[in-house]
């Protein structure tokens, strides 16, 4: 990997509090208390919604999906049928899809403000066996210019042939070219899309599918409108995520493959090929399965959740539990993220904090939430009040300040403190031996100023 560069960003932030001294960003439990996996949130008229494998969440009963005002949890009308994959605002209605685990068929949901209603024809799985492997299962939707697209397990929707993906014109679902067909060479022999974006003036489809419209893609293509077109080679495995973060378009999954291209479960396009981000997660344990299940733009950083351990971002390996951000620059671990055990795949930001959802397989529910740092709305952005330097630095390091009595607040990606002072001076040199990334909060009666610091060999 080439030298690591680090734009330093600094954040004014206004206080509420008596205490001067910045709260260390840390996650705390919501509700460990519910009987299946938790898949997804999404915010819709003031309340965080969920859905997942769970009839029973937080002490309350519901049929696959429940919201959350913050204080008590509350069923939502008759829910799903089955367990639940993806809820959507879209355009300020609730859509939602679920698993139909039974050979029979499934229906894209929306919510009338009481119940659950069913959108157009049903969806079939021509081939379907019991189980969750390979059943009418509906994993994701989205508004694609002006048509809402879903897409699943299916080969019919009501009695026209249409295969993984379909469109909604308000009246009809309709198909998109042949669709999507196959699966990728050396996987399980099912067909599932799983994930959707747009990226600029295309549709993006993610998942375990060997062909869209007829040509070779290995689960990811794009769709211009009027063709499905290949991204590259694909990947040798399933991409479960895929989201556009600065511009740019990320995948993750349990891939290690693009063409011949070696990637660690994330990719990013170039405009030609995927290339690795500049950071893996992964589990420790090879006998874990490691997938990034989820990517999600909040607060302007990418989330990521899914099954790992561990992060890898430059010459650091550290502890990373089921949830990083990366802000375009830096990798954040979050705290060394969730509770051990775990593994995730909802996020949400609500009421200024980030939410995220999982368990520790599909028969237990775990929700937590993490108070951001940047929860509070950053106000003002500047790089004169606060400098460092050198950065990156050996061992040694001076940072000037921008007034007189200022506390200085340094802590490593853990959220452990490193150093803390009150300084009397607008200059101060410091060390520190440990070779990794660090936080620096200067707080003075005006607020706090905040940078990263990168400490090499």
């Amino acid at each position: 990997m080439g030298k690591l560069i680090v734009t330093t960003k600094i954040f004014i932030i206004i206080l509420f509090t008596i205490d001067s001294r910045p709260s260390i960003a840390q996650w705390s439990s919501v509700c460990n208390t519910g009987n299946g996996f938790v898949d997804n949130f999404e915010n819709y008229n003031g309340d965080l919604y969920t859905t997942g494998f769970f009839n029973t969440i937080c002490g309350t009963k519901c049929n696959y999906v429940a919201k959350y005002d913050g204080t008590n949890w509350q069923s939502v009308g008759n829910g799903f049928p089955n367990a639940g994959h993806h809820l959507s605002n879209i355009d300020n209605e609730l859509y939602g899809v679920a698993y139909q685990p039974n050979i029979d068929s499934n229906w894209v949901y929306k919510f009338d403000g009481t119940n659950f209603i069913k959108v157009g024809e049903g969806t079939y799985l021509s081939n379907a066996k019991p189980g969750f492997s390979q059943t009418n299962n509906l994993y994701n939707i989205l508004k694609y210019k002006s048509k809402i697209i879903a897409c699943g397990e299916f080969d019919r929707v009501g009695n026209k042939k249409i295969s993984g993906i379909m469109q909604w014109d308000g009246i009809h679902w309709d198909s998109l070219s042949s669709g999507l067909s196959g699966n990728i060479p050396g996987t399980a022999p099912v067909m599932y899309p799983h994930d959707l974006c747009t990226y600029g003036t295309d549709l993006i489809v993610s998942g375990n599918f060997k062909k869209a419209g007829g040509q070779v893609v290995n689960g990811i293509a794009r769709w211009d409108g009027t063709q499905w077109l290949p991204m590259g080679q694909g990947f040798n495995s399933t991409v479960y995520a895929i989201c556009v973060f600065n511009g740019e378009l990320y995948a993750g999954g349990d891939f290690t493959l693009s063409g011949g291209t070696a990637l660690n479960y994330i990719a990013k396009w170039n405009g030609t090929n995927w290339e690795s981000p500049g950071f893996s997660l992964f589990y420790i344990n090879p006998n874990n399965y490691t997938f990034i299940h989820t990517l999600k733009v909040l607060e302007n950083k990418l989330f990521i959740s899914g099954g790992f351990d561990r992060a890898v971002f430059g010459s650091d390996t550290m502890s990373c539990q089921s949830v990083a951000s990366f802000d375009g620059t830096l990798l954040d671990t979050l705290g060394g993220g969730i509770k051990t055990g775990n593994e995730a795949e909802a996020l949400a930001i609500y009421n200024g904090e980030l939410y995220a959802g999982g368990g520790a397989n599909n028969s237990n529910s775990y929700i937590t939430k993490y108070n951001l740092p940047v929860g509070l709305k950053d106000l003002h952005y500047s790089n004169h009040l606060l400098n460092i330097y050198p950065n990156p630095t050996n061992k040694e390091f001076t940072i000037t300040l921008p007034n007189e009595n200022t506390e200085v607040l340094i802590t490593d990606v853990f959220g452990q403190i490193i150093y803390n002072r009150k300084q009397l001076k607008l200059k101060v040199t410091i060390e520190i031996d440990k070779v990794g990334f660090y936080i620096i909060y200067a707080t003075n009666k005006h607020g706090i100023l905040t940078t990263k610091l990168i400490v090499n060999n």
